[in-house]
């Protein structure tokens, strides 16, 4: 997906495996030629036979749904910040002890959001490309991720090296 974005901005068109060509075209105006063997592009760029831009049948335009708030019982406080948070695109810190409902309220947040726009879907789509071999089982969606609760802070920030090293200032980069 980030090459098709990439393709897209440059004007170029692009080459994929037959089973990435559905994804690639949710770049919009990007011409995709989707082929199933080298040979077959060997073939196509030495002028032996000419194969046609993929037409895209529409990939995943649909949404699964989104867990709703209303199946949430108790915690109006913590339902309302929820709110307050979606509608002012507030950032919003769940803590407590397990079981408290901290990850059922979270995953509600998704659901009060507004749709993805266009950019947004094709960033997130890209990232789970990037980061999945899995195919898109449907978009445009938000994402949830929902970290072990014994997850390392490097962890969730991401990163090979001391990545609080990094975010002293002191100058230290990885190797």
């Amino acid at each position: 997906m980030p090459a098709a974005l990439a393709a897209r901005e440059a004007g170029h068109t692009l080459i994929v495996p037959a089973v990435n060509a559905e994804e690639a075209c949710l770049a919009s105006g990007l011409k995709v030629i989707a082929v199933s063997h080298l040979l077959e592009l060997v073939s196509h760029l030495n002028g032996h036979t000419t194969i046609a831009p993929y037409k895209s049948n529409g990939l995943i335009l649909q949404t699964q749904p989104y867990p709703d708030l209303s199946e949430v019982q108790g915690q109006p406080a913590a339902k309302r910040a929820l709110l307050v948070a979606a509608a002012g695109a507030h950032n919003l810190l769940f803590s407590g002890p397990p079981g408290t409902g901290k990850t059922l309220l979270a995953s509600r947040l998704p659901g009060l959001l507004p749709p993805l726009n266009e950019r947004e879907a094709l960033e997130v789509a890209a990232i789970q490309s990037v980061a999945s071999h899995a195919p898109l089982t449907s978009w445009p969606q938000r994402p949830f991720r929902q970290p072990h609760h014994s997850a390392s802070g490097p962890a969730l920030v991401g990163g090979g090296c001391d990545i609080w090293k990094l975010m002293q200032l002191d100058g230290n980069r990885c190797n």
